[in-house]
């Protein structure tokens, strides 16, 4: 398994791709961060949960589901 500093730099990258492309107005879709972690759903979810804790990303909450983002940052 890759090194989770690794694993967390992949995940930022695809979040902030996706918040480019969208302008902020949309999350990611569990199915690209499900790809690069290739966890349990138990792992997975505790590793998003500490990412999430640390505010290195954020839970956007639509009307259809749960995705991810980037945090707002606060200048």
């Amino acid at each position: 398994m890759e090194n989770l500093e690794e694993l967390e730099r992949r995940i930022i990258e695809v979040l902030k791709n996706d918040f480019e492309r969208s302008a902020g107005a949309n999350g990611t879709d569990y199915g690209k961060i499900d790809e690069i972690l290739n966890m349990s759903l138990e792992d997975r979810n505790s590793f998003i949960e500490r990412m999430v804790k640390e505010n290195k990303i954020a839970y956007l909450n639509p009307v259809n589901g749960r995705m991810l983002t980037l945090p707002k940052r606060s200048n």
